[in-house]
This record gives structure tokens, C-alpha cells and sequence, in this order.
């Protein structure tokens, strides 16, 4: 990545599963240049639930401030 949040930050697409698999297996913890990697796979369903309650928060902002309601989210 190029900014700060994602600076290291790499993602590798696999055509085949297995190599995707190997990759993790034999990767994950490999020192490179004194600091080590951390493989994972991706998981779609996470990130699309993360972008479907992004979405959902940001509708009910759009419809508290179309009505002027006010919440305290602090408690």
C-alpha cells in the first residue's frame, strides 16, 4: 500500500486454489528483511458485510438529519 494504514500491505490473487493454499502454508511467518509475513485469505463475506453496514449507516445518518434527530451514540 501507499499510505501509512496500508504501508506492507500486499494481495496476491492465485488462479489455483492449491498455490493459494501452499502459499499460505509455507508463507505465513517467513522473515523478510527483519519482519514477518502474515498471510491470510481473503474472505469475501467479511468485506461484504463490513460494506453493507457502512451503507446502512450512512442511510440512517441521511434520514436522522432529513428529520433532525439527534442521537447520543456516547454511553
Amino acid at each position: 500500500g501507499n499510505t501509512p494504514e496500508s504501508r506492507g500491505t500486499a494481495f496476491v490473487v492465485y488462479e489455483d486454489i492449491f498455490d493459494a493454499k501452499n502459499a499460505c502454508d509455507h508463507l505465513s511467518g517467513f522473515n523478510v528483511c527483519n519482519r514477518y509475513l502474515v498471510v491470510l485469505y481473503y474472505q469475501s463475506n467479511k468485506a461484504f458485510k463490513r460494506l453493507d453496514i457502512d451503507k446502512k449507516r450512512e442511510e440512517l445518518d441521511k434520514m436522522k438529519s432529513k428529520y433532525g434527530i439527534t442521537t447520543d451514540d456516547k454511553k
